[in-house]
């Protein structure tokens, strides 16, 4: 089963576009699938839209506390029902069309990363977040000796025993290159494929890089040190 993450926040107008094209691709891989939406509802207009949407599969969790993109992360994982997880944006930025490359490479690894930055990808962005983008990544890559060239990218499909292996601390941005970062330090296997990244479909972007920077530097500095003494706990309890 494949359980579909999307974090949102007043992304209304980009999941009606969204959800109808994902659920299409869904239908084609011959398994039962969910797709869950955690919605921020800092809009009561965003959640009568959502409601609007009427798909087979299609969970809409309106959170009303703890807002944060790395809360409804960690809510959708443990919701989650699917031995086989995918996450995305909701912005329209990422193509659902393209799952379907990333499954193949589940047979021998753990998780599957969409990358902007290997040869076959094509990215849409400003110039400043391009530059600010690479040099993170390349930052990451350094310090880490991880085999990724795009930490960032939220488009991903990975294993369940992934989720319910790694703890996950970070309750905004961060929690993107935590993901990857916690992963790789446990043991799990992890690769790329490149894709087509787009500009959002409409409305107003939710990143912002004076909030993100010192999340990233957060979980950056945390993982360094665990590579390196080998006593930061990464792996849950359980």
């Amino acid at each position: 089963m494949y359980s579909v993450i999307i974090p949102a926040k007043n992304e209304a107008n980009n999941l009606k576009k969204l959800l109808p094209e994902l659920g299409l691709v869904m239908e084609t891989l011959g398994q039962d699938y969910e797709i869950i939406v955690l919605n921020d509802a800092v809009s009561s207009r965003s959640k009568e839209e959502l409601k609007k949407i009427k798909m087979k599969h299609l969970k809409i969790i309106n959170r009303e506390k703890n807002f944060g993109v790395g809360y409804a992360f960690k809510e959708g994982f443990s919701l989650a029902k699917g031995d086989t997880i995918i996450t995305m944006d909701a912005d329209q930025s990422h193509d659902p069309k393209e799952i379907t490359k990333f499954l193949p490479f589940l047979k021998k690894y753990d998780m599957v990363c969409g990358s902007r930055y290997i040869p076959g990808s094509k990215f849409e962005m400003g110039l400043s977040r391009s530059i600010i983008s690479r040099t993170f990544n390349k930052i990451f890559g350094i310090l880490l000796s991880i085999p990724l060239q795009d930490f960032t990218s939220g488009f991903r499909v990975f294993k369940k025993k992934v989720m319910d292996t790694i703890n996950l601390e970070s309750n905004g941005f961060g929690i993107y290159i935590e993901i990857p970062i916690k992963s790789h330090i446990s043991g799990f296997k992890l690769t790329e494929v490149p894709i087509n990244y787009h500009k959002r479909g409409s409305g107003t972007s939710n990143l912002s890089y004076l909030k993100q920077g010192p999340e990233y530097g957060k979980v950056l500095i945390k993982a360094f040190f665990s590579k390196i003494f080998k006593n930061t706990p990464i792996r849950n309890k359980s």
